[in-house]
């Protein structure tokens, strides 16, 4: 954990962060989805599927890893919740973040990201905003050694990386790198999404 920078040492207690045990004895049920995820525009470009598994509403687990392998969620906790639209008429994706998913904590801390493919760049532009410090950050992304990987150009991060992997039609990961003592990237948290089905 010494090697973590203090922004993933705090998104690392946050994912293990639990609701009050009266909103976990409650018998409240998760936030429904918002099944309204609009469409890719006919001239977006092609790169926009790269982010389309974002598309949808999700629950979230978050594991440490051991080492080995990953650590189970942690018992009792909430899921948190990430859902995920096309904008601007099909040219963009936005995607929020809810620490507890709303329908177990209204009030839970929040963030919102927007995505947009930057032809001449040849990257991923993106711009992300949370409540918990309510600083617009400047993000990036593109396929490196076959792994969509984002990194953070404003405020400077340089110890940060995280890579996104489909896992299924309904699951995908995020997973965390930070720097050990050698400067290489190692794995740090994972972020487990598995699609919350629309009603038929």
């Amino acid at each position: 954990m010494k090697y973590l920078d203090k922004l993933t040492l705090v998104a690392a207690v946050s994912l293990c962060a639990m609701v009050p045990a009266a909103a976990q004895d409650a018998d409240v049920a998760l936030a429904p989805p918002g099944c309204d995820y609009g469409m890719p525009h006919a001239n977006a470009p092609e790169e926009l599927s790269q982010f389309d598994f974002l598309i949808g509403d999700y629950t979230i687990t978050g594991h440490a890893w051991l080492g080995t392998g990953w650590s189970p969620p942690r018992p009792g906790a909430p899921p948190s919740r990430w859902n995920g639209r096309y904008i601007l008429g099909g040219m963009a994706i936005e995607d929020d973040w809810y620490q507890v998913d709303p329908g177990i904590d209204p009030e839970t801390p929040r963030g919102i990201n927007v995505r947009m493919w930057d032809t001449k760049a040849g990257e991923w532009d993106m711009m992300w905003v949370h409540t918990a410090t309510n600083q617009v950050q400047d993000l990036r992304a593109k396929m490196i050694d076959g792994k969509l990987t984002m990194w953070q150009e404003y405020p400077q991060r340089p110890n940060f990386r995280a890579y996104f992997e489909r896992l299924g039609p309904d699951s995908w990961h995020r997973v965390t790198l930070a720097k050990d003592e050698n400067g290489e990237w190692v794995k740090q948290i994972r972020l487990l999404a598995t699609r919350i089905p629309c009603p038929e």
